[in-house]
């Protein structure tokens, strides 16, 4: 057994400051029980959705009651009434304009004369009219026209005797050569690990809908000081 010389000594300070240390002194601890089970509120809330969502889907549109769309005639703004006083000032000025206030003017035709460039090159659209009226065909040389028609290769005329044919068998098909099928509807079950896990999920589910909070054992809060005693407080001190 060690002596009280070998047990480690604590901090003179820390043993005065808890030998005057009162009960009044000490904080008050709020006990925090966590409960990881859903409250009444969430369990309300979760059935609420349920039967939200099940409504949406089971919802009839029948059920609504027609309404007709009521047409608005909004205002114009300052602006618009801004612009449109001003367009309406506008025509009326035109409207009521008096022609007596115009001044006569006199109309001046002005013809100029055309430029150098311009007189040759209508000389030279006349010369080469009148070359043309006067042309003389025998002066033209006698030219042979060839006609080319180049005939198709022997691919180019089996690939078109082969389209022929497709289109021909196509047009000509008769839908009584078919043969009657069966569509076979592949409906997939699942397997026993998939029915398994649904069952405890719905078995979780049912066990927190309906759980009993009565069935809950009570227990008791133990307060664990680790604070020394007096009589290790005298101890300590009479080992000094």
């Amino acid at each position: 057994m060690a002596t009280k010389a070998a047990l480690p000594s604590a901090d003179p300070q820390l043993l005065g400051a808890i030998s005057k240390a009162t009960p009044e002194s000490l904080h008050h601890v709020q006990t925090d029980v966590k409960n990881p089970l859903p409250s009444k509120e969430d369990l309300r809330q979760e059935k609420d959705h349920e039967n939200l969502i099940h409504n949406l889907e089971e919802f009839d549109p029948t059920n609504l009651h027609h309404t007709s769309t009521k047409e608005r005639k909004i205002l114009p703004d300052t602006n618009t009434i801004a612009q449109e006083k001003t367009e309406q000032e506008l025509m009326s000025g035109i409207e009521g304009f008096d022609a007596g206030k115009l001044k006569p003017t006199e109309t001046q035709e002005k013809n100029p004369l055309p430029d150098p460039s311009a007189i040759e090159q209508e000389k030279r659209e006349c010369e080469m009219r009148h070359s043309i009226g006067d042309f003389n065909k025998s002066k033209l040389r006698h030219s042979q026209t060839e006609v080319k028609n180049p005939l198709p290769s022997t691919e180019a005329i089996n690939l078109e005797k082969q389209e022929v044919e497709k289109i021909q068998e196509i047009e000509g098909f008769k839908k009584d050569s078919l043969k009657h099928t069966e569509p076979t509807v592949k409906n997939v079950l699942p397997d026993q690990d998939t029915l398994d896990a649904e069952k405890k999920e719905q078995e979780l589910k049912d066990g927190v809908t309906n759980f009993n909070r009565n069935s809950l054992k009570k227990t008791t809060t133990e307060e664990k000081n680790a604070l020394p005693s007096s009589q290790d407080i005298a101890e300590e001190k009479a080992a000094k």
